[in-house]
């Protein structure tokens, strides 16, 4: 990335943003049958509805639902199969959603949620093909509430990032030793968002431009110094197009966090040259693992899907690499042991070759990205993929996929494979109709926590693929990585709701945003959660809600923190969602609601620029406790009895392996005639709203 601020052997720096992103992670356990969005987020609302409603087709398909619907109007129990439809979209659908359902030459179904005009409508449809003659046995299990427990949730954070060479603020590391603040201290404030710290770390990149070492430093972070000795940096390679400039980076451990708001400087001592710019920082972080625990539901499976590491450096043609004149197309570099090998094969491909297509180059090793988004500036990249498994009729409640960028990074690209295309998750930039950034290149808008339910779909093997990149407009390659990337995902077969309401990801061009997200809160609604995913320069954050004729009414000011149940908040304050109770267990009031989440990041010398970010990871979660429809099971047999019985088993076992003491007393089976369903029939799912 060109940033010009001052001079260089060119007449300018070449700067490239630096940035370990270890984000905001939220691993909770839960069971989260439905989800929606607003238009904005993640593209078209008709893609929204039309996900949903394959989701809900495959379900009602796998879980027996449409073959035993079938069966009843076969034999002209259209009372009973509409019961049993209607009840499984109900838990399926979240509210403010209307639905239309037909299946061959039966009566439509119809439920218009009390729409008068919808915003748009989506349909899909899928063919059933009939069973053998026989019997179908429907075994059902009908539980009342399900049972909170304490989930603990283990996170790993980048806390503060900066990710723009120092000297593009300071010109001077040796007259203006401190950051912050030149030639004195002045702290840095930043957020650990628990004080259950399991560890803390800290990583110092460093360019002598004299051909010399690094420079030394003190860490000082909550008024402890972290004492790294200039023979203490790791060198990592000559810098491309440079004949002079040396990059290093070093690793320390960090003993003195707390929870809560915490505070550093940086000191910058051992400089042996005294240049206008000799020295510079390219990248700074602050990353801490913490444990929260939170109140969620029991009987959800939760997988994460960990990538492997990758990092390294490319070019496009053959270039010095080391004072030892070592040639190669650029450097592989080992996250875990610090070293390094020479990358000998040349490793090219067009950004159109890229996105959204398959390609060989995510096999974690650097390569170069020719014409980034159509322009003239190449990207050094590293990518990774990584499968996802979803068993057939799951329920997907709930998946996001962690970046975690290292290095000289200014764009990232998430996209998920559903078994049958491409499709995009999320862009630092502007890109298929999407507003990502009010920056044009976005640059420096790198996540974070991405939310990548709506394109995964069950019975399928899924993949997720990563790519980040370090813009080269003016050639000055750096070294690109990924470190502890992973995908987590939350699926079910119980018959219960939780649905999120994900803000969308987007940088603004000031230091503060304030975005507004609208949810709602349908009958039985328990527990109404905000996970937050902003920027990794956000010092503070302001929560505020309303209904249609409220003011905007403040729950929460203060430091970023993992998690906040505002519906406890609003409970033991003005009510604006909640009728009674007490913040341990409350009563919500049905409605539509909206939520202001105000991110106030850092200024430019303290983050590398003033652009508030924040990520799909902030969502708002509301949480029925009670089950809205039964637990079905289905099983084929030669005769009744046996049908009966298989499904009786088969339930049982569903429910055991969800966590829950089944009741055989509460268990009710009944079998279907098969023979006159015909064989074939095809099924139309219809959905919009307001």
């Amino acid at each position: 990335m060109i940033r010009d601020f001052g001079d260089d052997e060119g007449g300018f720096i070449f700067t490239t943003d630096a940035v370990l992103a270890l984000v905001v992670v939220f691993i909770f356990t839960a069971s989260i049958v439905t989800y929606f969005a607003l238009p904005n987020y993640m593209g078209s609302d008709h893609q929204h509805l039309e996900a949903l409603a394959a989701d809900a087709l495959d379900v009602m398909r796998q879980d027996g639902t449409l073959y035993s619907a079938a069966a009843m109007y076969s034999r002209n129990n259209t009372a009973g199969a509409e019961n049993l439809i209607s009840s499984e979209l109900r838990s399926l659908l979240p509210p403010g959603v209307g639905y239309e359902f037909k299946m061959g030459p039966y009566p439509t179904l119809r439920n218009d949620s009390g729409i008068m005009v919808s915003r748009d409508t989506a349909s899909r449809a899928i063919v059933i093909s009939g069973p053998e003659e026989g019997w179908l046995g429907r075994a059902w299990y009908k539980m009342e509430e399900v049972s909170l427990e304490d989930q603990e949730i283990n996170s790993t954070t980048t806390i503060w990032n900066f990710h723009n060479w120092l000297t593009n603020f300071w010109n001077s590391l040796y007259s203006r030793p401190y950051w912050g603040y030149q030639t004195a201290p002045q702290n840095i404030t930043f957020s650990v968002p628990s004080s259950n710290i399991n560890w803390g770390r800290f990583l110092l990149g460093s360019c002598n431009r004299q051909n010399r070492s690094s420079y030394g430093a003190r860490v000082v972070i909550n008024n402890v110094p972290h004492v790294v000795s200039n023979n203490s940096f790791t060198f990592l390679n000559l810098r491309p197009g440079t004949t002079r400039e040396l990059m290093y980076n070093y690793q320390g451990n960090i003993t003195s966090l707390a929870g809560g708001s915490n505070r550093f400087y940086v000191q910058f001592t051992n400089m042996t040259t005294k240049g206008y710019n000799d020295y510079d920082m390219p990248w700074f972080s602050l990353i801490a693992n913490y444990t929260n625990t939170i109140k969620v539901p029991k009987g959800i499976i939760t997988r994460t899907y960990a990538f492997n590491d990758a990092a390294g450096l490319a070019v496009p043609s053959l270039t010095r690499l080391d004072n030892n004149g070592t040639m190669g197309y650029g450097r592989i570099y080992d996250l875990n042991t610090g070293t390094v090998t020479n990358l000998n094969t040349r490793r090219v491909i067009a950004w159109n070759s890229m996105v959204r297509q398959n390609h060989l180059y995510s096999d974690g090793l650097p390569f170069v990205i020719e014409n980034v988004n159509g322009g003239s500036a190449d990207g050094c990249a590293v990518s990774v993929t990584q499968d996802i498994p979803i068993p057939p009729g799951s329920r997907i409640l709930d998946a996001y996929t962690v970046v975690n960028p290292y290095g000289g990074v200014d764009n990232a690209l998430v996209e998920v494979w559903n078994g049958t295309s491409w499709n995009m998750a999320f862009c630092s930039f502007d890109y298929g109709g999407v507003d990502y950034s009010s920056v044009s290149d976005g640059y420096g808008n790198v996540p974070g926590t991405i939310y990548i339910r709506d394109y995964l779909r069950s019975g399928q093997t899924n993949k997720v693929r990563v790519t980040i990149w370090d813009n080269v407009p003016g050639q000055d390659y750096d070294l690109v990585g990924l470190v502890d990337c992973y995908s987590t995902v939350s699926y079910t077969s119980l018959p219960i709701q939780w649905n999120n309401y994900p803000f969308a990801s987007y940088q603004n061009s000031t230091n503060v945003s304030s975005p507004v997200r609208e949810f709602a809160i349908g009958s039985d609604a328990k527990k109404v959660l905000l996970f937050m995913g902003a920027g990794l320069d956000t010092k503070t954050i302001r929560v505020e809600v309303k209904n249609s004729t409220s003011a905007w009414t403040q729950l929460y000011n203060g430091p970023v923190p993992f998690s906040l149940d505002i519906g406890a908040i609003d409970v033991a304050g003005s009510r604006i969602f909640t009728t009674g109770g007490n913040p341990g267990n409350y009563s919500t009031r049905p409605g539509n609601y909206y939520i202001r989440v105000t991110v106030n990041s850092g200024n430019g010398w303290e983050s590398g620029d003033s652009n508030a970010e924040i990520y799909s990871g902030t969502r708002v979660a509301v949480i029925y406790p009670k089950f809205l429809a039964n637990m079905w099971a289905t099983e084929y047999a030669n005769d009744a009895y046996t049908a009966q019985a298989l499904a009786r088993q088969e339930l049982i076992e569903m429910l055991q392996s969800s966590g829950y003491n089944v009741d055989p007393s509460l268990i009710r089976t009944e079998a279907l005639y098969t023979g006159d369903i015909p064989n074939s029939l095809p099924v139309r799912l219809t959905l919009w709203r307001s």
